[in-house]
């Protein structure tokens, strides 16, 4: 089965998040956040996902794009509120800068 959801962006800039599921896999394209906004409405929406349980048991991996923060920017929102720590894959000079801009 194939299926594409998304989970935040869609209709404006920002949140950039999409779910693939192809495969029997769940890979999440990546995970930014909406830059007008200081409340939850910054974040993807996780809750479409993983039927309430933790996210490293639905999704197999977390795909980033590019580094522009609403493409990644959400990331540490994922780790650390959300709870996910299973694979996220980005290019070396995304990775490189990562650590510096997603500090909180």
């Amino acid at each position: 089965m194939r299926e594409i959801v998304p989970l935040g962006a869609g209709q404006d800039v920002g949140r950039s998040c999409i779910l693939v599921t192809i495969g029997g896999k769940n890979v999440m394209l990546d995970c930014g956040m909406h830059m007008g906004y200081q409340d939850e409405r910054r974040f993807p929406d996780f809750s479409y996902i993983g039927g309430g349980g933790k996210l490293n048991d639905y999704l197999t991996c977390v795909i980033v794009s590019h580094f522009h923060l609403d493409h990644c920017g959400s990331l540490p929102h994922m780790s650390e509120i959300v709870g996910f720590d299973g694979p996220i894959y980005m290019t070396y000079p995304t990775k490189a800068i990562a650590p510096v801009l997603l500090i909180r």
